[in-house]
């Protein structure tokens, strides 16, 4: 399987601070996933167990099979992580929208996540440095007022046990696992 799509993270003040290759998969791919508004024009991909990423802070390799959703206007992207096909949690990270072209992808990750267990508890992670960051790099009102509206939205979400969340799958159909050849 040939990972042809890239994405690139950036932080707030535009620097480079990671990419890795990735299979777009097909709006089908994932076996079991209700059709929902929340899946509407959610580009997803794939990210085997190995993936290498490439952080400014260094190399790492995924432990995990991954697999990742992006929307194009939403101040949110989603990360589940799977132990071969089970899901063992997904992160929930506060980006600007992600700019998505036909083979690549590109947003601004602005510090402030959550950790979501497949029971549907969470934990928030990283306001401290959100807070931080959002001083240090002068976050724009914009940029601030999003992204804590958009972390209520993910609450919300976790704490109602639907809408978004019902795009991450809790098994995967490998063998099935079709990747899109655009």
């Amino acid at each position: 399987m040939q990972r042809d799509f890239l994405v690139e993270s950036y932080t707030y003040d535009q620097t480079l601070n990671g990419t890795w290759r990735a299979s777009k998969l097909t709006m089908s791919a994932l076996d079991g996933e209700q059709a929902s508004e929340a899946s509407k024009d959610c580009v997803k991909l794939w990210l085997p167990a190995g993936t290498v990423m490439n952080w400014a802070s260094g190399t790492r390799t995924l432990r995990n099979n991954c697999v990742q959703f992006y929307w194009p206007e939403r101040w949110y992207m989603l990360s589940a992580f799977y132990n071969e096909d089970k899901l063992i949690h997904t992160y929930a990270n506060i980006i600007r929208p992600a700019t998505i072209q036909l083979d690549r992808l590109s947003y601004v990750n602005l510090e402030l996540s959550t950790l979501v267990k497949p029971d549907m508890s969470y934990e928030i992670l990283t306001q401290a440095e959100f807070d931080f960051l959002a001083e240090t790099l002068h976050y724009d009102e914009e940029t601030r007022i999003s992204a804590l509206m958009a972390l209520r939205t993910l609450t919300s979400s976790i704490q109602r046990s639907i809408g978004l969340y019902t795009v991450v799958p809790h098994h995967l159909d490998l063998p099935n696992l079709q990747v899109s050849s655009s």
